[in-house]
C-alpha cells in the first residue's frame, strides 16, 4: 500500500481493549502516544473527551480516567497514530529553537562555538576555551540554588547559601593554592585554620584582633601606630630563648629581664643611665623607687628610704619607722639598739637584757607586764615580785613601807585611794569591795555614812536603821527574800506590798507602773479587771482580751499593724468580716457565704448594699456633682474627676478630648454662649457624632446645648443631644 509521508508503524489504527473493575484509573498503554488527541476512547459505548475524562500520563505510555470505568462497560482505545523519534543529523549554523514562544535557543554560526539564549538575550557561549556566562548570569547549582558562581561586571562571586563552602581538596596532602604572588586574597569575614597558619610575608591585620591563639612563631611584631594588646583567657607565657626580654620606647632600650646573665639570678636592669626603676598603684600614685643613687625610697623619692654603704644598712624616715611581724624580730646576741649614742642602749648578751640611760621612762598606755615569779629588785633585799595571784612587796628586816601624811595609794588614778592625814584613813573610789572570810564587825551606834550623816546604816544592837537622803537602790544578782507575812510599807500600812507564800498583794491608792522596758507576764497568766470576765491574758502566741463590753479611746491615733496581712472581726465566736492586705490593695469582705456588706447612716438608714450577687445598690441616687469647665481656646475636660461639666464659651473653642475616662463611662457637658452669642465649638477627632457629623451649636446669646457620650475606650460615642436650651 502506497502512503503520503511515513508508513504506519506497528500498525495503524490499532484498538486496544482494557479490563475494568471499577476501581482502577490508569492503564498502560500497548503503544506510546504524543497527546490525548492521537486516541479515541471509548467507554460503555460513549465517546470520552481527550482532556476532560482522561489524560495522557508516564510520558505517554499510561492513560488515566478522572472517573474510574465501571466492571461492567465496554472500554477500548482506538490509536490513530503512535510518538515518532526523528534524530536531528545536522543543523549548519541553523538556530535551534527550543520553547513556544521562540526566545529559547541554540546557535552554533560561529565556528567551534555554541551560543545560548535564553529569554531572548544570549546568556552562554561554549567554546574550546570554556563555558563562558555573560556578567550576571549565574551557574547555580543545588536543590535549592544553594550554591552561585558569577561575573558582576566588576568582581567574581561564589557564593553559598546552605551548608558550608569547601575550597579543599578531599585528598590529604593535596594543596590548595587561593591567590597569586603578586595578588592580594582578602578574607571579608571569620576565618577558622583547624592547622597550622604559615605566613611566608608580611601578616597585617589591619588594626583587626587575633583571637584564641594556641601559639604564635614569629621574628617581630610590628605595628602601625596604634597598641598591640595581649589578651588571655588563661595565662600569657613570654619564652625567650636568648635569655632577654628588652622593652623598649621609639627604639630606645628601657628595660631589659636577663634571665641568663647571672647564674641563679634573674636580672631586671634599665637600659637609660640615670632613670630610676618606679613602682606606681593603679592610680598613678608612687610606692616604691630603686634609685639610681641605689637607694630604695618608699611613697615617692623624699625622706623614707632604705640604703647601704657596703658596710652599714640605714633606714631614714620622715617620721615613724614602724615594725609589725606575725614571730620575733631577732637581735644577734651582744649586738644593741642605740638611741642617740651608746649611752642609751638596749642589748642581749643570750642571757640578760640590758637597758642604760640616764634616766629610764616607761610611758605605756595599757599595763607593763612583768611575769609571774619575775620581780624588780631595788639593791638587793628591796623587791616587787607577782606569782600571778598575789604581789608581794618585800623590805629589809625590821623594815616599813612608809607613806607619809596627805600622800596615798591610788589604784587606777586619784578616784582610787587610801590616805591618811595622820589622824583619818580616807579611803577612796567608785566601788569599794570589801572581801572577807569572816564578818566585818562595826561597833553599836556606830555606823558607815554615805556621803553625809543623812545616809547612813547603823545598828543600836537590836534594830539596823537605814537613812538616806533621797532614793535607797537595791542591786542584786538573786532574790532579795522577804519572810512571808512580811511586808514592804510606803508611807503607812495602807500602801504596802506583802506575800503569804502564795499570793502577792499589792495595795494602794492608786498603783503607777513606770518602766523602760516591758513588762513581762507569763504564758496563760492574765491580768483581771474585777473578775475573770474582763481579762487580758496571751498565750505566746495570741493576745485575748475578754470584757462585756470593750472601748478604745486614744488621745491620738489608733494603729491596727497586723503581720499576717488579715483583720478579722468575729460575732459570737463567728468571723463575720475580712480586711485584708494583698500587695497594698485593701479587701474588705464578708466571711459568711450569702450576706451582703451594708453601709448605713448614724440613724440606721441604709444607704449603699454590696450584694453578694456581685453587685451593688444605692438606697438613692448616686449624684456627681455638675463642674464649671475653665474657658480657653482649646477646653481641657477631666473626665473622670468631672464627668457632669459645663462650661461657658467666650469665643470660638476647640473641646479637647477628655483625660483620665474609663471604657464604659457616661458623660455629659453643656455648652452655654455668653451674653454676645453666635459662639462656636470644634471637637477633638476622638468625639464621634450622629451621622459622623459634627453638631452645630445654638447661636442665641446665654442659650445652652447638653450633649452626653459612652466612651468605648477608643472614642466618645454620643448618646443624645439637647440643644437651644433655656437655662434659667
Amino acid at each position: 500500500m502506497a502512503y503520503i509521508g511515513k508508513a504506519p508503524v506497528n500498525g495503524f489504527h490499532s484498538k486496544q481493549t482494557l479490563s475494568t473493575d471499577g476501581s482502577t484509573v490508569t492503564f498502560t498503554l500497548d503503544f506510546t502516544v504524543a497527546d490525548e488527541t492521537s486516541i479515541i476512547v471509548s467507554v460503555g459505548g460513549v465517546l470520552q473527551e481527550p482532556k476532560v475524562a482522561y489524560n495522557l500520563a508516564g510520558g505517554g505510555t499510561q492513560i488515566t480516567f478522572t472517573a474510574a470505568p465501571a466492571s461492567t462497560d465496554t472500554a477500548y482505545i482506538q490509536y490513530l497514530g503512535q510518538a515518532i523519534v526523528q534524530n536531528l543529523l545536522g543543523a549548519n549554523g541553523s538556530e535551534f529553537i527550543l520553547d513556544a514562544d521562540n526566545d529559547t535557543s541554540f546557535t552554533a554560526d560561529t565556528d567551534d562555538e555554541i551560543d545560548i539564549k535564553v529569554g531572548g538575550t544570549d546568556r552562554s557561549t561554549i567554546k574550546t576555551t570554556g563555558f563562558h556566562n555573560i556578567d550576571n548570569y549565574k551557574f547555580i547549582a543545588g536543590t535549592g540554588d544553594d550554591l552561585e558562581i558569577y561575573h558582576d561586571g566588576t568582581n567574581s562571586y561564589v557564593a553559598n547559601k546552605t551548608g558550608a563552602l569547601k575550597i579543599a581538596t578531599e585528598t590529604s596532602g593535596i594543596a590548595v593554592t587561593i591567590g597569586h604572588t603578586t595578588s592580594e586574597v582578602t578574607v571579608a569575614d571569620n576565618m577558622t585554620v583547624t592547622g597550622d597558619l604559615t605566613v611566608t610575608g608580611t601578616a597585617n591585620f589591619g588594626d583587626t584582633n587575633i583571637t584564641n591563639v594556641g601559639s604564635i612563631t614569629l621574628d617581630s611584631i610590628l605595628n602601625d601606630g596604634t597598641d598591640i594588646t595581649l589578651d588571655s583567657s588563661n595565662d600569657i607565657v613570654i619564652d625567650a630563648a636568648g635569655g632577654n626580654i628588652e622593652f623598649k620606647d621609639a627604639g630606645t632600650l628601657q628595660l631589659t629581664l636577663d634571665m641568663d646573665g647571672t647564674a641563679g639570678a634573674q636580672v631586671i636592669q634599665l637600659g637609660v643611665d640615670s632613670d630610676d626603676l618606679v613602682f606606681n598603684q593603679y592610680d598613678g600614685s608612687e610606692v616604691m623607687r630603686i634609685a639610681d643613687d641605689r637607694a630604695v625610697y618608699f611613697f615617692d623619692k623624699g625622706g623614707e628610704k632604705i640604703s647601704s654603704d657596703g658596710t652599714d644598712f640605714t633606714f631614714n624616715s620622715g617620721n615613724d619607722i614602724n615594725l609589725t611581724a606575725t614571730t620575733d624580730i631577732n637581735i644577734p646576741s651582744n649586738v644593741g639598739l642605740t638611741f642617740g649614742d651608746d649611752g642609751e642602749k638596749i642589748e642581749g648578751n643570750g642571757t640578760d637584757l640590758t637597758i642604760s640611760g640616764n634616766n629610764i621612762n616607761l610611758t605605756a598606755v595599757a599595763d607593763v607586764n612583768i611575769p609571774s615569779g619575775v620581780g624588780l629588785t631595788f639593791a638587793t633585799a628591796e623587791k616587787i615580785e607577782s606569782d600571778g595571784t598575789d604581789l608581794s612587796i618585800t623590805v629589809g628586816s625590821n623594815g616599813d613601807i612608809n607613806i607619809p601624811a596627805n600622800i596615798g595609794l591610788t589604784f587606777g588614778d586619784d578616784g582610787e585611794k587610801i590616805e591618811g592625814d595622820g589622824t583619818d584613813l580616807t579611803i577612796a573610789g567608785n566601788n569599794i569591795n570589801l572581801t572577807a572570810v569572816a564578818d566585818v564587825v562595826i561597833p553599836t551606834n556606830v555606823g558607815l555614812h554615805f556621803t553625809d550623816a543623812n545616809e547612813k546604816i547603823e545598828s543600836n544592837g537590836t534594830d539596823l536603821t537605814i537613812n538616806a537622803g533621797a532614793d535607797i537602790n537595791l542591786t542584786a544578782t538573786t532574790d532579795i527574800n522577804i519572810p512571808s507575812g512580811v511586808g514592804l510599807t510606803f508611807g503607812d500600812d495602807g500602801e504596802k506590798i506583802e506575800g503569804d507564800g502564795t499570793d502577792l498583794t499589792i495595795a494602794g491608792n492608786n498603783i503607777n507602773l513606770t518602766a523602760v522596758a516591758d513588762v513581762v507576764i507569763p504564758n496563760n497568766v492574765g491580768i483581771q479587771f474585777g473578775g475573770a470576765s474582763e481579762k487580758i491574758e496571751g498565750d505566746g502566741t495570741d493576745m485575748t482580751i475578754s470584757a462585756n463590753n470593750l472601748t478604745v479611746d486614744a488621745a491620738a491615733d489608733i494603729t491596727l499593724d497586723a503581720g499576717g496581712n488579715d483583720f478579722k472581726f468575729s460575732s459570737g465566736g463567728t468571723q463575720v468580716l475580712n480586711i485584708a492586705n494583698s500587695s497594698s490593695d485593701v479587701i474588705i469582705k464578708p466571711v459568711v457565704d450569702a450576706k451582703d456588706l451594708i453601709f448605713q447612716q448614724r440613724d440606721g438608714t441604709e444607704v449603699m448594699r454590696i450584694e453578694d450577687g456581685a453587685h451593688m445598690s444605692l438606697a438613692a441616687a448616686a449624684v456627681n456633682p455638675e463642674a464649671t469647665l475653665s474657658d480657653a481656646s482649646t477646653v481641657s475636660w477631666n473626665g473622670l474627676t468631672s464627668p457632669v461639666a459645663k462650661v461657658t464659651l467666650g469665643g470660638n473653642r476647640t473641646l479637647g478630648a477628655a483625660s483620665g475616662v474609663i471604657t464604659g463611662q457616661f458623660l455629659s457637658i453643656l455648652f452655654i454662649q455668653d451674653g454676645t452669642g453666635s459662639r462656636t465649638i470644634s471637637f477633638n477627632a476622638a468625639y464621634e457624632h450622629t451621622g459622623d457629623v459634627a453638631p452645630v451649636l445654638t447661636t442665641t446669646a446665654n442659650k445652652g446645648d447638653l450633649f452626653v457620650y459612652r466612651y468605648n475606650g477608643a472614642k466618645f460615642l454620643e448618646v443624645g443631644r439637647n440643644l437651644n436650651l433655656t437655662l434659667s
